[in-house]
């Protein structure tokens, strides 16, 4: 069977995300049990994967033509001043504006490749990948279209167009089995499957009840409003004086002008030296390693692939209650605390596991069994069955 990936969001060479993940891993186990797999996507550059990839999937960037850009994705001057106008009044007015115009450049050039290598099945990322693959390149195959975030919060602000493709789908993957009846309000007729992300056995276990001269909390993600890092931030510094061998690191892309202010924020609090933005590593086992505790503030997440390998490395976790995915995996008084988008809150449930080690033990080793029903192998026969049974519609 051949089966081409759709990968058509804002970057995908060197991109350390949760789909890119599941492009590259995915597609390497698909190939090694027989399939023929390619992979288009779309990015700015040139260049590898951040993660590993089998060599023998085929890797397209739609947008270059023997190392030259082709494809100008850049909106002329009158139809920018139209989206914006547009977007006083509807957002989605706006996005659909975006995305007619890429469209009719992705269109031609996602067509191209798929004549010279056909699909049984493509798997599309994306609502908006799944509307150039059906709409603009004409594909009349079947199709599964990921929703890695929240349906809830995805599906309601989709352009007609996207809408109108997404419903064309042979299946709908969510993350999570309490989104598929949210998916189906939206879909009636398209069948809805939750598949969650793979979690990878962790190289290093931690040690989150040991006795150590410093001890550590741990945040990783990129630095954004929507990963809420400050609320750590401001919960910490009521902390600070109390827990001296206590520090904090944030770990992620922190050139945003959120992370500045952070950073700023966190001079002002004098606490420099105990709370540190490291920025991006290629090696976050060892942090989860050294940390005793894994804290994410984050407002919105689709499966935190953070905080599952943090469970997974056997570390207590601390999370808001409100944040879909953050509140699947962490199991109030388990595997951790859920707190309200409060510093004070969540600096009682930091003390909490701060004052004592062996609750940290065993929230974390709870933690650690519970992320067990995400084993890779697991979850690629999931995908894979659902590739046979589409493929067949």
């Amino acid at each position: 069977m051949k089966i081409t990936v759709a990968h058509f969001g804002t970057h995908y060479v060197d991109m350390p995300g949760g789909v890119e993940k599941l492009t590259c891993y995915l597609s390497s186990d698909l190939v090694k049990k027989g399939y023929d797999v390619t992979v288009l996507y779309r990015d700015g550059m040139e260049g590898e994967p951040h993660f590993p990839i089998d060599s023998r999937v085929r890797q397209f960037n739609i947008l270059f033509e023997n190392g030259h850009k082709v494809v100008s994705e850049k909106l002329p001057f009158g139809l920018r001043v139209y989206r914006e106008a547009a977007r006083l009044f509807s957002q989605k007015k706006a996005q659909g504006i975006n995305a007619e115009f890429k469209g009719r450049q992705y269109g031609p050039r996602i067509r191209r490749f798929l004549n010279e290598y056909p699909a049984d099945v493509i798997l599309s990322c994306s609502a908006p990948s799944t509307k150039y693959v059906i709409t603009d390149a004409g594909y009349q195959g079947p199709v599964i279209t990921m929703f890695r975030g929240d349906p809830a919060v995805q599906m309601p602000l989709l352009s007609d167009e996207e809408r109108e493709a997404v419903a064309k789908s042979a299946a709908i993957q969510v993350l999570w089995p309490s989104k598929v009846e949210v998916a189906k309000k939206y879909f009636s007729h398209v069948p809805v499957v939750a598949i969650g992300n793979a979690v990878f056995p962790a190289k290093y276990q931690a040690a989150p009840g040991g006795k150590k001269e410093k001890h550590l909390i741990s945040c990783v993600g990129n630095v954004s409003g929507r990963k809420n890092q400050k609320l750590l931030v401001h919960a910490f510094a009521e902390l600070a004086d109390r827990y001296p061998s206590w520090n904090v690191e944030f770990w992620g892309e922190k050139s945003s002008h959120y992370a500045r202010s952070m950073e700023e924020e966190i001079k002002a609090k004098h606490l420099e030296g105990r709370i540190l933005l490291k920025g991006k590593t290629n090696r976050i086992e060892e942090v989860y390693r050294r940390s005793d505790i894994f804290c994410i503030p984050s407002t919105s997440e689709g499966f935190p692939q953070g905080l599952a390998e943090a469970m997974s490395a056997g570390l207590p976790c601390v999370g808001l209650k409100t944040c879909g995915g953050t509140n699947e995996l962490i199991q109030e008084g388990k595997t951790g605390f859920l707190v309200d988008n409060d510093q004070g809150i969540l600096s009682e449930a930091l003390s909490a596991l701060m004052d004592d080690g062996d609750l940290r033990i065993r929230m974390g080793k709870a933690g650690h069994e519970l992320v067990q029903q995400y084993k890779p192998d697991r979850m690629w026969t999931m995908w894979e069955e659902l590739i046979q049974k589409a493929s067949k519609v």
